[in-house]
């Protein structure tokens, strides 16, 4: 019988908790190696591709090609989960609250997503009006498609604001109301295709669902958390245990912080944490086996 190692409850404490930024896990033989992304409901990695081929038919050509399947909702995953720092809370006349979106980070996103704007994405007045002391704007966005290449379009919105306001009890002109109906509008079309929809939706109201926001938006600026340097640590994890002779080494290994750092990489890509965390349970495995063998041996 194989001796009890501290690595076994450390092991286990990373694998039993989900993420709080991970919505449902992904199999691991199913995922490569992703960039920072949220991964369940499998937010879009950024360069992944959203269509899986169906299986070819036999060489005799008895059964048909399978039609390629698209992922309707890679851009609505990819754009939908709000940076909390980009957003303040309001509260309208009549006691209405809600939840205000910086339009500088939909403009960053956007950019993230598709390209600096007017090259991969853009907006476009379609017609305006003024009525009621207000000035309404129709606008739509266009966007290149990252993986056709195909320029496509959002449908129409109207953003409106009004042309006074009021300030220590005179109306004044807003000389940024024209400005400010455009970003409205702009702001709904970008909904359409899934921009900060958690908002919309209502999720913002949690305040779990806030702190998971945090959380991942935090670990997506961390360095040590992009796709190169997760691979590079799982690099580094895979030679060290190469060396591991035996559980004390393994426990060893594991001390060294490597606990702690898969903590971290499980917040934005799940499959790498389950991945390196197996790599532990197949050296402890081995070391296992072989020590009963020499146990037998000697015996």
């Amino acid at each position: 019988m194989g001796r009890m190692s501290k690595t076994d409850h450390l092991v286990a404490d990373t694998e039993t908790p989900e993420s709080s930024v991970t919505e449902s896990s992904v199999p691991e033989s199913s995922v490569p190696k992703s960039s920072v992304t949220e991964t369940a409901p499998v937010e879009a990695k950024p360069g992944g591709s959203r269509g899986s081929q169906g299986s070819k038919g036999s060489a005799g050509g008895s059964r048909p090609e399978e039609p390629q399947r698209i992922d309707t909702m890679f851009l609505w995953n990819r754009l939908k989960r709000t940076d909390p720092k980009a957003t303040k809370p309001f509260t309208r006349s009549g006691g209405f609250r809600g939840t205000q979106i910086d339009p500088t980070w939909r403009f960053q996103m956007m950019t993230e997503v598709f390209g600096p704007i007017g090259k991969g994405w853009g907006y476009e007045q379609v017609d305006w009006t003024i009525a009621e002391r207000m000035i309404f704007i129709c606008a739509r966005v266009w966007y290149v498609d990252p993986e056709t290449k195909e320029k496509c379009f959002t449908g129409p919105q109207w953003g409106g604001t009004e042309m006074v306001r009021r300030r220590n009890g005179m109306e004044m002109p807003d000389d940024e109301c024209f400005k400010m109906s455009m970003t409205d509008a702009v702001g709904k079309c970008l909904l359409q295709i899934g921009l900060a929809a958690d908002v919309y939706m209502g999720q913002f109201d949690d305040s779990k669902y806030r702190e998971e926001s945090e959380a991942f938006y935090a670990a997506k600026s961390n360095p040590d958390l992009q796709p190169a340097a997760v691979e590079a640590f799982e690099a580094e994890v895979k030679r060290r245990l190469g060396a591991c002779l035996d559980l004390d080494d393994l426990e060893e290994v594991w001390r060294s912080g490597v606990g702690t750092r898969l903590r971290e990489i499980g917040a934005v890509d799940r499959a790498a944490q389950h991945r390196i965390t197996g790599l532990f349970a197949q050296k402890k495995a081995e070391i296992l086996k072989r020590e009963e063998e020499d146990g037998r041996e000697a015996a």
